[in-house]
């Protein structure tokens, strides 16, 4: 082979070696939904029975969760507020996620420190009969952590959704789900938001919004 022609041979293995690792990756991803699925629906249905009579009696859901699970918590509010699927009609369901106000969370982190955002907003929204969702990959979010230790004393139901063993956060989740897995946060998350879309199923279900 002449220097500088290209290695056709050695592109078509790296190429291989790529579809590899995207294979491996899809399949660790719904293998880890499938252990959830086997494992914990009951869970998962309870959770959605306890947001469902909260809204039934005029409660509301707090969402909270940092980074990708920021945007796991912003991603199911709207769907509640807004809606999930065009083909359920039903009223706005009232959740609101804890991480979109940037004044609060700057002001918050700067004089109270950031492991307290998440619980001064609690205090500030929650009333007993509401509940807290917390989201957390590694389940040692302190922010979460001390949200959700808020809501407790508030007299809200406090809810989980976990990566690993669940760390500190499921010793302050009246329930949680725990995606077992613990390497990375990237698979824990696509187990989460779709845990998060089934409860959300679950609740349209339960309201009577769809059969």
């Amino acid at each position: 082979m002449e220097e500088g022609s290209p290695d056709h041979g050695s592109s078509c293995v790296r190429e291989r070696s790529f579809e590899d690792h995207v294979r491996a990756s899809l399949q660790l991803s719904a293998s880890l939904k499938q252990k959830v699925a086997d494992t914990q629906s009951s869970a998962i249905v309870a959770m959605a029975r306890i947001i469902s009579g909260s809204f039934k009696e005029g409660g509301k859901l707090l969402l909270c969760g940092n980074g990708g699970s920021a945007a796991d918590a912003q991603h199911l509010a709207t769907e509640l507020t807004i809606r999930y699927r065009s083909s359920v009609p039903r009223r706005a369901l009232p959740a609101i996620a804890l991480s979109t106000d940037t004044s609060a969370l700057t002001a918050g982190a700067n004089d109270l420190g950031y492991d307290h955002v998440f619980a001064r907003l609690v205090e500030a929204y929650g009333k007993k009969g509401d509940v807290i969702l917390g989201i957390s990959t590694s389940g040692n979010s302190m922010s979460v952590y001390n949200a959700l230790q808020q809501g407790r004393s508030l007299g809200l139901s406090t809810l989980a959704l976990l990566g690993g063993d669940g760390g500190c956060i499921k010793d302050v989740a009246d329930l949680s789900v725990v995606v077992p897995y613990a390497e990375a946060a990237d698979r824990v998350q696509e187990c989460h938001i779709a845990v998060g879309h089934s409860i959300i199923d679950s609740i349209e279900r339960i309201m009577g919004y769809c059969e």
